[in-house]
Parts: C-alpha cells; sequence; structure tokens
C-alpha cells in the first residue's frame, strides 16, 4: 500500500476518533449557560460554530427557536440533534441541574430548566416543519419513556391530529420491534393517543 494510501487511511480514523470524542466528552455547561442566557438571535447565531455535541446543538437550537419561533434552521436543528441512547437522554435530563463550576446561580439553572421544559414543544413545531423527520421523531418515544417528566408525547399528539395520514405512514417505516413497543408503551398511531404520560398528566 502506498504511502499516500496509509496517510489518507490514517487522516480518514484520526477524523473518526475526533468527531466521536466530540459526542462522548462532557458537555460544556458554561457555554450552555452563556447560549442560554441570549436574548436575542444575533447573540445566539454565532454560537453555532462552536457548539459540538448533541446537548449543546440542542440548547443552541431550542434557545434560538425560543427567540424567534418561526425559524427554520433552528427547527432543522433541532430535529438532526434527538437524542439517540441513553446517555444522550441523561444529559437532556439533567440539563436543569446544578454542574459545578459552571453553574453560578439559581438564574443560570432557570434559563437552562426552560430549555428543557420547551424542548418537547419546540421539537414538535419543528417537525411539523420537516416531516422527512417523523420516523426519527417518533422512534425517539423508545427513549422518551425514560424521562418521567417529559410531555413528549402530549406534543406528538399535536403533531399525529394535524395530520393523521402521514403520521401512520411514517410510523410504518419504523422497524417491526420498534412499531410493537411504541405502540404497547408510548403512543397509539391509530388514534393520536398518547400511552407513557408525563409526571403532570397522570
Amino acid at each position: 500500500m502506498s504511502d499516500y494510501k496509509l496517510a489518507c487511511i490514517f487522516v480518514l480514523l484520526f477524523s473518526l476518533a475526533v468527531s466521536t470524542y466530540a459526542e462522548r466528552a462532557d458537555p460544556d455547561y458554561k457555554l450552555l449557560n452563556a447560549i442560554a442566557s441570549c436574548q436575542t438571535v444575533m447573540c445566539v447565531s454565532p454560537y453555532e460554530n462552536k457548539v459540538q455535541g448533541k446537548l449543546e446543538r440542542t440548547v443552541l437550537y431550542a434557545q434560538w427557536a425560543l427567540l424567534d419561533p418561526s425559524n427554520r434552521e433552528a427547527s432543522r436543528g433541532l430535529l438532526s440533534s434527538l437524542p439517540a441512547t441513553e446517555d444522550e437522554l441523561t444529559a437532556l435530563m439533567t440539563l436543569p441541574d446544578w454542574h459545578e463550576s459552571a453553574t453560578k446561580s439559581q438564574a443560570d439553572m432557570f434559563r437552562l430548566s426552560a430549555v428543557y421544559e420547551n424542548w418537547p414543544r419546540l421539537l414538535a413545531v419543528a417537525v411539523r416543519r420537516f416531516p422527512k423527520y417523523l420516523p426519527a421523531y417518533i422512534r425517539y418515544g423508545r427513549l422518551a419513556v425514560m424521562d418521567a417528566h417529559s410531555d413528549y408525547t402530549g406534543h406528538e399528539q399535536t403533531v399525529c391530529r394535524s395530520n393523521p395520514k402521514r403520521f401512520v405512514e411514517a410510523f410504518r417505516t419504523l422497524s417491526g420491534d420498534d412499531q410493537h413497543y411504541i405502540r404497547q408503551h408510548v403512543f397509539n398511531p391509530d388514534r393520536c393517543h398518547p400511552i407513557f404520560l408525563s409526571e403532570s398528566e397522570r
């Protein structure tokens, strides 16, 4: 194998390693606090080049969407940052917690809590704008049941009722295992009816 090919392979492996580390590295809560404290889109948008992990992207695009509800880039960013693992979900669930050396006041906690609390609603708005993400949105329900405080399925009902036929078609693209689990434990797509409810809705 030529030196050039070996060099290309090395560069590819290094890039993959850096990308994997970025996703696994602990979130930068100082950065998250700075983003959540923004009161204008002009304050938020420059951070787009600084965020790396999913939680950082979630906070960025959620805050962006809170400040500019009609922004399509923010909606697309939220959908592309959906948690896909238990670790990613845990990071989202603990977003409002006190984080040593990063959280300075209750105001910091309240700002990040607002992002966490509004995220399911913002996500529901986003997926109605970009229905191609519906399968991923529906599949997220398998993780959603781990978050007792999330009202994900309440907003999912709104998404389903806005276009039941499209919702069911997206549901049927999921694997048989995903369909069975979601139908039994999370959400009935045929009736647009939540099965899993947040603690506040029980």
